[in-house]
C-alpha cells in the first residue's frame, strides 16, 4: 500500500546541496523531461504582494468563460496541494504521489535534484500539461528573474506592486527589486498595477506594450461592505463606467482586480463574464471573516506593504481600544515597521510561537519588541492559547494576522 503522506512529507522537505538563485537547474530539469511549459498559454504574476488575489479573480473570469484553467499560487495554509489546481480543484495525493515519484526517478537517471520549490513547480506543469488546460495562471516564489516559474514564454505578464523584500536575494533598494520583477515580462502585454518610477523605468526598458493601471484607470469610489465582507468598486477606462462587487475584502483589492480586469478583457471576457466571477471570487485568508460575535478576522499580511494595506482597510471602523490582534511574525521580516502598521489597526496584541516553522520569531521576541507600541501586549506558546485570551478580553474585533503558517490554526 502506498504511504502517500510520507512520500509528500518527503517532497516537502527536499534539501539538495546549496547553489546560486538561479533557474538554471530546473530548466535542465524540464528539458528532460520534455518542457511541458510550453504546453498551453500562460498568465505570469510576480509583485510583493497581491499576486494570489490577482490571480484569483483571473482564474475566476477565465472559469466563467469556460476554460480549462491550471493556477500555481504559494505559500500553501493547510497542505502542499493546495499550490496546484484546475478548475479550482486542488491536485489529489495520489496524483501529487505518483508524478513525483516519476518525475523524481527520471531526475535521478540524470543526476538532477531539485529543492521542494523547484519539484513542486516542475510537478505543476507536468500535471497541467497532463490535465490539457487552456491557461496556467502562474504565481512566482520569489522575486521574478531568477525565480523557478520564469521558464515560461508567458502571453501576459503581470507585475501587482514592489517594495522592499527578500533582500538577501533581490537587492536592498527599489530599483533591484524592480529589475527582479521586471524579468518575468516576455513579448506579451505586460499589466502593472504600481507606477512607481523604479518599476515603471525597468518596464519600459524591456517592453512597449505595458498598461499601468493606476494611469489608464480612473478609480471612482472604493467602498467597503462590511456586512458582507466584499468590495464595491466604481472606475472608468477614458469612456466607459463599471461598476464591479468584488467577492474579497479590501481597498487594495481594487487595484489587484484592475490588474486582472485589464488581462480578461484582452483575452476576450466580456464585461457580464468578469462581474459574475469576480462577485463569486474567495481568496482563503486575504481579510477573511471567521465568525461574527466577536467577529474574527484573518489576514496573511507578512511583510510592511501587506499590513500597511491592511491598516488602510481597518482602522476606518476596527475598534482601536475594542480589539485585539493575535500575532505571529517570521524572523527575516521588517518586525519593527510591521508592529507600527499593526498599532495602527489595535492597541492590544497577543503574540504566540508556532513551534513547526523553525523561520518563526519566539512570543517573548516579539513582546519585547512591541513595548511601547501597544497599551496592551502579551504572549503565550501556542495560537490556540493567544486565541483563548484574546476571546477572555470580550473585545468586539479580533485580527489574526503576522504570517501564513498562523492561519492553518484559524481557517
Amino acid at each position: 500500500m502506498t504511504d502517500y503522506n510520507a512520500i509528500i512529507n518527503e517532497l516537502s522537505n527536499l534539501n539538495p546541496p546549496q547553489k546560486s538563485f538561479d533557474n538554471k537547474l530546473i530548466l535542465q530539469a524540464l528539458e528532460t523531461i520534455g518542457n511541458p511549459q510550453f504546453s498551453y498559454k500562460v498568465i505570469h504574476i510576480a509583485g510583493t504582494n497581491g499576486k494570489g488575489s490577482t490571480a484569483a479573480f483571473i482564474e475566476a473570469g477565465l472559469i466563467e468563460a469556460n476554460y480549462k484553467v491550471g493556477k500555481f499560487s504559494s505559500p500553501f495554509i493547510h497542505v502542499i496541494n493546495e499550490c496546484i489546481c484546475v478548475n479550482g480543484i486542488m491536485i489529489s495525493d495520489n496524483e501529487l504521489a505518483n508524478l513525483y515519484i516519476e518525475c523524481k526517478t527520471t531526475l535521478e537517471n540524470n543526476n538532477i535534484f531539485l529543492s521542494s520549490f523547484e519539484m513542486l513547480t516542475l510537478l505543476m506543469f507536468v500535471h497541467c500539461k497532463n490535465q490539457q488546460i487552456d491557461y496556467l495562471v502562474l504565481e512566482t516564489g520569489l522575486g521574478g528573474r531568477d525565480d523557478s516559474t520564469n521558464v515560461v514564454d508567458s502571453q501576459y505578464s503581470v507585475i501587482t506592486n514592489i517594495s522592499l523584500e527578500h533582500t538577501q536575494f533581490l537587492g536592498n533598494n527599489l530599483s533591484n527589486i524592480a529589475k527582479h520583477k521586471a524579468g518575468i515580462i516576455k513579448n506579451g502585454l505586460t499589466v502593472v498595477g504600481d507606477n512607481l518610477p523604479e518599476l515603471i523605468e525597468e518596464v519600459k526598458d524591456r517592453s512597449n506594450n505595458y498598461i499601468s493601471i493606476k494611469d489608464f484607470y480612473n478609480i471612482k469610489d472604493i467602498e467597503l461592505d462590511k456586512d458582507n465582507f466584499t468590495t464595491k468598486l466604481e472606475f472608468t477606462d477614458g469612456g466607459n463606467y463599471y461598476n464591479f462587487t468584488l467577492g474579497i475584502f479590501g481597498y487594495f483589492q481594487a487595484h489587484n482586480f484592475l490588474c486582472a480586469f485589464t488581462v480578461l478583457r484582452d483575452i476576450g471576457l466580456s464585461t457580464e463574464q468578469i462581474a459574475s466571477a469576480t462577485h463569486k471570487v474567495k481568496w482563503h485568508g486575504r481579510l477573511q471573516k471567521i465568525q461574527n460575535n466577536p467577529l474574527i478576522i484573518a489576514d496573511a499580511s507578512h511583510n510592511v506593504d501587506g499590513v500597511t494595506n491592511l491598516a488602510n482597510s481597518l482602522t476606518e471602523w476596527f475598534e482601536h481600544k475594542n480589539s485585539v490582534i493575535v500575532c505571529s511574525i517570521l524572523n527575516d521580516k521588517d518586525i519593527i515597521h510591521m508592529l507600527e502598521q499593526y498599532s495602527k489597526i489595535s492597541q492590544n496584541i497577543i503574540f504566540c510561537s508556532i513551534s513547526d516553522q523553525p523561520r518563526t520569531s519566539t512570543a517573548h521576541e516579539l513582546a519585547k519588541l512591541a513595548q511601547g507600541k501597544f497599551s496592551y501586549v502579551d504572549y503565550t506558546n501556542t495560537p490556540q492559547e493567544a486565541m483563548k485570551k484574546a476571546l477572555q478580553m470580550n473585545v468586539r474585533h479580533v485580527l489574526v494576522s503576522g504570517s501564513c503558517y498562523l492561519l492553518k490554526f484559524f481557517i
